[in-house]
């Protein structure tokens, strides 16, 4: 697995992942140090917690620390890669008035291979900042796109409540409630409809816990187009153009002319959705 530093930083990578490549673990190539593998995801798992562009990638590769393959270590090289391009690429925290809570929640329906239960991804701001973010494989496997969203839906609404309860113990009140972003109309609806379907009985936790939140007005929860689910980075491997859309959207950005002295202010960003 070893390999010269020139030769393993070397080629111009522009995403995390390949969109071309199917991860799983029985994939038919040869196994690799599982030392050396668990060690570099180890490290890219701490630098997952600065970098949300990464976080799917990390979470996807942390799936086969117990027996890598040649096919799994030649991602993670590609990662590393990834990350050398993109070295001074950090979160841009700008100056703004906007205060308001705003998570976007998607997730990538029976993506693994292996056993094809799906990834739940958010990605939290406070004003246009992102301040939380998560790429998780879902514990049971989703029978429908709607349920695995609601799923994802359903953990973002508690790490939204989580930040909120922080707030107020800082005494910090937010202008309005946290706002939800998701881009399944099915789940959407599901958070405010008072009519259960039977076949989502299975997960009347998760569906009374963000209709209690929605009814008591403590969060609000609206559709957003899936153009614009910034948490769309999250769950799965992207083209380029749709990387470095969404990249920019966040508000990840090259730093380097921070560390160079020059800096300077710009109005490029959007305005992040707000509440109707």
């Amino acid at each position: 697995m070893g390999l010269p530093l020139n030769r393993l930083f070397s080629g111009d990578v522009t995403t995390p992942l390949s969109t071309s490549v199917s991860l799983k673990l029985a994939d038919g190539s040869s196994s690799v140090d599982s030392t050396e593998y668990r060690s570099v995801i180890g490290a890219l798992q701490y630098l997952s917690l600065t970098r949300p562009d990464i976080s799917f990638a990390v979470n996807k590769l942390s799936q086969f620390m117990h027996r890598p393959t040649q096919t799994h270590w030649t991602a993670t090289k590609r990662l590393l890669r990834y990350l050398k391009n993109t070295i001074f690429n950090g979160i841009n925290i700008r100056k703004t008035s906007s205060s308001t809570l705003t998570c976007f929640s998607d997730a990538d329906w029976a993506g693994s291979l292996d056993d094809r239960k799906s990834t739940s991804a958010y990605l939290l701001f406070l004003g246009h900042t992102p301040i939380s973010w998560s790429s998780k494989k879902q514990r049971a496997i989703a029978r429908s796109s709607t349920e695995a969203e609601y799923r994802a839906l359903a953990t973002a609404a508690a790490e939204s409540m989580w930040l909120l309860s922080l707030f107020q113990e800082m005494k910090f009140t937010l202008p309005q409630p946290p706002l939800l972003l998701c881009d399944n109309l099915g789940a959407t609806q599901f958070s405010f409809n008072p009519v259960q379907h039977s076949r989502m009985k299975h997960i009347q936790i998760d569906i009374h816990f963000v209709r209690d939140l929605v009814e008591k007005k403590i969060l609000t929860v609206r559709h957003v187009h899936t153009h614009d689910q910034l948490a769309d980075l999250l769950t799965k491997p992207l083209s380029r153009q749709r990387t470095d859309y969404l990249r920019d959207k966040i508000g990840l950005s090259d730093g380097s002319s921070f560390l160079r002295g020059r800096i300077k202010e710009t109005d490029e960003f959007k305005q992040l959705p707000t509440q109707a």
